[in-house]
């Protein structure tokens, strides 16, 4: 059976092992496959990094937090993602 909650767990120990190892001042692209927010946003919001906004496609804008990237299957005819860029 499929459980969410180990995920965003998961997801943030990776993006805390990834931010150890950039140099500070450098640039992380947190990107994941899913339009869930637990897995997305709050996984940003969690790590305590510097969010930066992704200049351009706007086409792309996340619907409610606009510094992020996301597509969506019924507006985009893609699978469901998640960017956002992050600064160490």
């Amino acid at each position: 059976r499929w459980r969410s909650q180990p995920l965003p767990d998961l997801q943030l120990d990776l993006l805390r092992a990834a931010a150890e190892r950039v140099r500070p001042g450098g640039t992380i692209v947190y990107s994941v496959c899913t339009v869930n927010a637990d897995e997305s946003e709050a996984v940003v919001d969690a790590s305590g990094l510097e969010v930066e906004p992704i200049e351009g496609w706007a086409q792309f804008r996340h619907e409610r937090r606009p510094e992020f990237l996301q597509t969506l299957p019924h507006v985009h005819g893609t699978s469901g993602f998640f960017i956002a860029r992050l600064r160490v």
